[in-house]
């Protein structure tokens, strides 16, 4: 048996050296989320609607995200995230509320639902790659798949908007490690339209500051506390879909660099 762990042991060192993949990290995070602004209209007729009068701003709700980082050299990274978010509150509306030609009337308690689902994929290319400082330029591309629909409780009324899209952003990550290993981070993606687009107005911003904690001495796992502002929307003329959100998280998580924990593991064998 100690002669199979040695021959596996000298096969998969070299291969992990002789590869351009120098870090494959794992990160997930979980928190409360807080929805400061979420304002709908749909259809020609419809009617504007904020997050206070379907309750969305009355609680907190529970969110995560898991993401994996190959770093490719010392330069290149690539990093796919899946962020899901999905919510459904009760209300009962103060005013008619008119969504694709159906309309709720005044009085009536409806359950509604937001969905919003990022897969995003990025590429980052390191500019400064120091000792204790990085800087991180790149671009990302997300796909979203959202759904909003309203429904009256007594089932008299049902109406949904949904869509599959794609939304690119470009992107930047700044990072910091003291000598204890304990690192801060900066990371945006954003993109605006900025009017440029004819019928279609539009923007995206993901910004997060994060404060990570080593769990080991090389410091290849950690612990972090991370505070994120998420949002973005779009009017579109041509489809009658107006929608514009900004929403607050404070998670906290873990990533850990599984090509580091595979080498120590097999150095100890």
């Amino acid at each position: 048996m100690r002669i199979h762990l040695l021959a596996l042991t000298l096969m998969a060192t070299p291969a992990l050296a002789e590869s351009p993949l120098t870090a494959l990290v794992a990160e997930y995070e979980t928190g409360p989320a807080y929805i400061f602004q979420n304002d709908g209209r749909y259809g020609p007729t419809g009617t504007q609607y904020d997050a206070d009068e379907l309750n969305q701003k009355a609680n907190l709700y529970r969110t995560q995200r898991i993401a994996l980082e190959a770093r490719l050299g010392e330069r290149h990274g690539i990093i796919l995230l899946y962020a899901p978010f999905d919510i459904t509150t009760r209300a009962t509306l103060s005013r008619d509320i008119d969504f694709r030609g159906t309309v709720f009337p005044a009085g009536t308690a409806v359950d509604s639902r937001y969905l919003f689902d990022g897969y995003r994929a990025s590429y980052l290319f390191r500019l400064i790659n120091g000792e204790r400082f990085s800087w991180d330029i790149g671009a990302s591309v997300q796909i979203r798949n959202a759904l909003v629909d309203l429904s009256a409780v007594d089932g008299s009324r049902y109406v949904k908007e949904s869509d599959i899209g794609v939304v690119g952003a470009l992107k930047t990550r700044l990072r910091y490690e003291l000598p204890s290993r304990v690192w801060a981070g900066l990371e945006a993606d954003a993109l605006s339209t900025f009017g440029l687009l004819g019928n279609t107005t539009g923007g995206i911003y993901d910004v997060a500051l994060t404060l990570g904690i080593p769990l080991n001495t090389k410091g290849d796992v950690s612990a972090y506390a991370r505070l994120r502002l998420l949002g973005g929307g779009a009017d579109v003329k041509r489809r009658d879909i107006y929608n514009w959100g900004n929403f607050g998280f404070a998670v906290v998580g873990v990533q850990a660099d599984l090509v580091s924990l595979v080498e120590r593991g097999l150095s100890k064998q």
